[in-house]
């Protein structure tokens, strides 16, 4: 018997998604309630000892997470100092996901395609930027359908040191299946490198609306427009 392939899934974006989504350039978008946040963030690493020359070109918060802690371990910061850091610039970070999260709707077809692929004998895994107490909150939620019933385990932000598109978040859910062959199926750039980098087959569903350009620098493996059409890929690779 051939064992199914594991199967992760992003969340934002993926599981769910904003009811009016911003206009994207490229994989870029200047969503003004963030851009405060973002500077807040920079501000606080700089207030850690952070120069601001390592961060002040980087407009994505999951660049100045991963860059912020990249300099930390790499300058001689002790694990208090790293701990203290990267809690101070998780609080814009958070009050960035609760916006985006109020916002939020549950993607159609969600829970009967996830129910579909547990009861065909998939190993499912979500792994996720977002917070665990976001996601708990989440997929707890009559209102999300209880979605994280449909998997066995779950990678968040606060179970990492890096987070996606760092590949350590995807790793982490490896170990955990004890798998090294693995779906994964996201909506971003970020989904896209991290995936590659572990070595996966990366599935973009395009909620972003991507242009041409964007999604051949992407370069997934297939793309699809909902989850419907994931079983149909899935049997073809």
């Amino acid at each position: 018997m051939i064992d199914k392939p594991l199967i992760l899934f992003d969340m934002d974006g993926t599981l769910i998604t904003l009811q009016e989504q911003p206009a994207y350039q490229g994989v870029s978008t200047d969503y003004t309630s963030y851009v405060s946040l973002r500077q807040q963030m920079k501000k606080i690493a700089s207030s850690h000892g952070i120069p601001q020359e390592e961060i002040d070109h980087l407009n994505r918060m999951a660049h100045i997470w991963n860059k912020t802690r990249a300099y930390a371990e790499s300058h001689g910061f002790d694990e208090v100092q790293i701990e203290a850091l990267m809690r101070a610039i998780n609080e814009p970070f958070k009050q960035e996901e609760s916006v985006e999260h109020e916002k939020s709707i549950l993607m159609p077809d969600t829970l009967e395609v996830l129910e579909t692929l547990q009861k065909e004998g998939y190993p499912l895994g979500l792994v996720t930027n977002a917070s665990r107490i976001a996601y708990e909150r989440l997929s707890n939620n009559n209102d999300y359908g209880m979605f994280g019933k449909y998997f066995e385990y779950s990678i968040t932000r606060d179970d990492c040191d890096f987070i996606k598109p760092n590949p350590e978040p995807i790793q982490r859910m490896l170990c955990l299946f004890r798998r090294t062959n693995f779906i994964y199926v996201g909506d971003s750039d970020h989904d896209s490198q991290a995936t590659k980098e572990a070595n996966g087959v990366f599935i973009l569903i395009n909620t972003r609306e991507y242009d041409d350009q964007t999604l051949k620098t992407l370069n997934p493996k297939a793309i699809i427009s909902s989850l419907t059409e994931l079983q149909d890929i899935l049997e073809k690779l």
